[in-house]
């Protein structure tokens, strides 16, 4: 099956704007009917006696994973398509502490901060102002203490997922979180019965019933319904379309070397017998054999990925790859690099745009290659002079 539902394709760039925009103010009008926006509330799950926050966004989470996995188990949705923030441990696990911090400092985490100042309240707006600030400081100070970098990729697991880690099938996994969430569920309104004895609930927060009980029941119940019959299912083979992979120029790459590109990634593709001692600084050796989704899945959608061979005659990519990347093919592979990038050339005129185009290519072929590189000598060319034959002096005498 070849027309699996995702990625959704959109007739224009303005109506996928425009879907984005909608969708976004659905998500953060429920939240807000949630009482999502009122720091008090979002406060309460920390003091015990008000569970909303955890029994409104773990719904969620279990809706749109049960989903997402049913409808890719029934052959609707390629999973592989989909981009997972890759995990780095030590980064997340301060960062998630501090953002811990923030919430209970503030009584809102960053979404709920959008809600909260879109609803016109100030503190909303403080702390989704702060979260520019944050963010600003960290990319200054990153550039200031190598320490901070070194720390925010490290820990690097790659695209790492639960049943994976587990040793489980999806399905199964599924399951078992959807029957570990109706125990919670059943847990977290004991817990606010024995701690609103002292502190009602916060506002907008209804007197529970029988009725709603037997729906949170039956929404469980569902959803494990769901998982078992998907659990079931076997998804159909979708076959994924060839990916191009588009020739870069040697010294266009080494231009973007030189500027840091930031969303350049290159991968070296040549095994270790292949012209040893020469790569592409920067590149990330993983071999003939392809291993790279590794390195591919946790990129961001505009990464151009650069792959060097060793004639630079790979013309698609492998089918595993994500296809989302924009993948290029050192022209000439590594030969080419050497022979644009690391070798000086001489000019053969005296064109003005041919001498810049030298003086360009050495000084490039100087940086990469470490050596000192003296700029070509161009010969002038002949002066002809304009003033046409001279006449002989005329001698005196008769």
């Amino acid at each position: 099956m070849s027309d699996a539902v995702f990625p959704i394709v959109f007739a224009s760039e303005e109506a996928r704007l425009l879907t984005a925009i909608l969708l976004g103010f659905l998500f953060g009008f429920a939240l807000e009917r949630a009482g999502f926006g009122n720091a008090r509330k979002l406060v309460g799950q920390f003091y015990l006696h008000d569970m909303t926050v955890f029994k409104v966004m773990f719904t969620a989470v279990l809706v749109a994973t049960v989903g997402l996995y049913s409808l890719s188990a029934f052959g609707f949705l390629d999973m592989s398509r989909m981009w997972v923030n890759p995990t780095f441990v030590w980064a997340q696990l301060i960062g998630g502490f501090m953002l811990g911090i923030g919430f209970i400092m503030s009584g809102l985490c960053p979404g709920t901060s959008v809600v909260s100042a879109a609803s016109g309240r100030w503190d909303g707006l403080v702390t989704f102002a702060g979260m520019f600030v944050g963010s600003f400081a960290f990319a200054l100070f990153s550039d200031w203490f190598p320490i901070l970098v070194r720390l925010y990729e490290g820990g690097s697991l790659g695209v790492s997922m639960l049943p994976q880690l587990l040793g489980l099938s999806v399905p199964w996994f599924i399951l078992g979180v959807v029957l570990l969430a109706g125990a919670a569920f059943v847990g977290a309104e004991r817990v606010e019965q024995i701690f609103q004895r002292e502190q009602r609930p916060v506002e907008l927060t209804p007197e529970p019933t029988r009725r709603a009980r037997r729906y949170k029941f039956g929404l469980a119940g569902s959803l494990a319904l769901v998982a078992l019959v998907a659990s079931g299912a076997s998804a159909p083979r979708v076959e994924q379309p060839q990916v191009r992979a588009v020739e870069i120029a040697p010294l266009e790459l080494a231009e973007a070397i030189i500027a840091k590109n930031p969303g350049l990634l290159i991968l070296d593709l040549r095994s270790q017998t292949d012209s040893p001692g020469l790569v592409i600084p920067g590149a990330i050796p993983i071999g003939p054999d392809h291993t790279a989704v590794q390195y591919l899945q946790g990129a961001a959608p505009e990464t151009v990925v650069v792959l060097c061979d060793e004639t630079g005659t790979m013309a698609t990519v492998p089918t595993e790859w994500p296809q989302k990347l924009d993948y290029r093919i050192v022209a000439g592979g590594i030969e080419g690099w050497r022979a644009e990038v690391l070798t000086p050339i001489q000019a053969i005129s005296s064109a003005l745009a041919e001498r810049e185009f030298v003086a360009r290519q050495n000084q490039i072929a100087g940086f990469f290659s470490g050596a000192a590189v003296r700029p070509a000598a161009v010969s002038a060319p002949p002066v002809v002079s304009t003033l046409g034959p001279k006449k002989k002096k005329k001698s005196m005498g008769c």
